[in-house]
């Protein structure tokens, strides 16, 4: 079944779709999994209003920074260029359908803090807050 509905507004990353002109009008073509975050018709986009789709989860990031051994912070992107993997769990998709249909349980909850994989995150700005969509195949811990 289909996760979308007609009217529903949905933020998907920024080098997936195909643009199509149809009518005169340029539009995206998108998979559902290409879908990170969608929003209900009417509704504003704000994270009270997200949804994530399949196993998707919406994390908040927690900002990394070091203190070397003199007391002196140290951002992480000094260090190296990554951005941080380890968040808060804020919206949790309702799991992915298995080959016979039933929807296989999410493993982890809002409130959650979990570590995901390096670079595995879509990020995506809801309001005026920066959030991550990562695959539950791409959590390694939760705690």
């Amino acid at each position: 079944p289909m996760p979308l509905s007609i009217g529903e507004s949905v933020a998907f990353g920024k080098f997936d779709g195909e643009e199509v002109t149809y009518n005169g009008a340029t539009h995206t073509l998108i998979r559902d999994d290409d879908v990170l975050v969608k929003f209900p018709k009417g509704s504003g986009k704000t994270l009270d209003d997200a949804e994530v789709l399949w196993d998707s989860v919406l994390v908040k990031v927690v900002e990394e920074t070091m203190e070397s051994t003199g007391g002196i912070l140290i951002s992480a992107t000094s260090k190296k260029a990554s951005v941080s993997s380890i968040g808060e769990v804020v919206k949790v998709g309702p799991g992915r359908l298995a080959f016979n249909g039933v929807v296989m349980e999410m493993d982890v909850e809002v409130g959650d803090f979990v570590k995901f994989r390096d670079f595995a995150a879509q990020e995506v700005d809801i309001g005026d807050e920066d959030y991550a969509v990562v695959r539950m195949s791409d959590l390694l811990a939760k705690f």
